[in-house]
């Protein structure tokens, strides 16, 4: 596999709640659960396992039925962190009928009489990301970088952004026990230590400490990418199998 870099520019607002609740602020990471659902379905390998449209009766909308955010043998994006700090957009969503942010509070009452299950209206303030927001994360690919869509969409609103890969890294080494450069599922590797991100559906941990790494050269600085389960080394051909000095 190779190894490159990649970012996603967004160009509409992104609004995901981090655990299912309305006027949630979304956090500056993307999950990898999304990033490789959202790029099978852009280049049509969707999976029956986690639809792109979701009803009660395949799940729920947090319900998934994958094991980690691996699902295609061809390719992995890491989680992403948003380059910068983080700018939120302010929306007013009307919520009522809505299940993804909705959230009753006891039945309404029309001139003493009850109404329903729930109110009549609700409105609710989110916070979404601001477009123009850059995240950053790492993809290991099978295939090459023009099979990949310069678009896709994320979120709950499914809201448009632009993916791009840079040019290819040259693994220099294979380490253990280093700080990767990235966020990392947990499910993907094996992480010893690190910041929990609290998001759906399972957290992530960033400033990760994980066990199994490729190191590369970025800026002329070393960095830690970390290895995907069971990947064949020979694949990934490191010019060097220890660490070296960088002068």
């Amino acid at each position: 596999m190779e190894l490159y870099s990649y970012i996603i520019k967004l160009f509409d607002p992104l609004f995901f709640a981090r655990e299912g609740i309305s006027g949630a602020f979304s956090p500056p990471y993307l999950h990898a659960t999304a990033l490789n659902h959202a790029l099978a379905w852009a280049i049509g390998k969707g999976r029956e396992d986690q639809p792109y449209f979701m009803t009660e009766e395949n799940g729920g909308k947090n319900s998934p039925r994958y094991k980690t955010s691996w699902i295609d043998e061809n390719f992995y994006l890491t989680p992403a962190r948003l380059k910068g700090s983080v700018t939120y957009f302010t929306e007013i969503v009307k919520g009522d009928g809505d299940k993804n942010i909705q959230v009753g509070y006891g039945a309404a009452r029309i001139n003493g009489v009850q109404v329903g299950k729930n109110e009549v209206l609700k409105a609710y303030r989110i916070y979404s990301i601001a477009p123009e927001s850059v995240f950053e994360g790492y993809l290991y690919s099978n295939l090459p970088p023009d099979r990949f869509p310069s678009l896709i969409r994320l979120g709950s609103f499914r809201g448009l952004a632009l993916f791009a890969t840079g040019k290819p890294y040259k693994a220099v080494g294979h380490e253990r026990k280093k700080y990767c450069d990235h966020p990392v599922d947990p499910l993907v590797s094996k992480v010893l230590q690190g910041t929990s991100v609290s998001m759906l559906p399972y957290p992530i941990v960033d400033q990760a400490l994980v066990e199994d790494v490729w190191e590369i050269r970025k800026f002329r600085q070393r960095v830690f990418v970390a290895a995907l389960p069971l990947q064949e080394k020979s694949k990934i051909e490191p010019a060097r199998q220890s660490a070296s000095l960088i002068i």
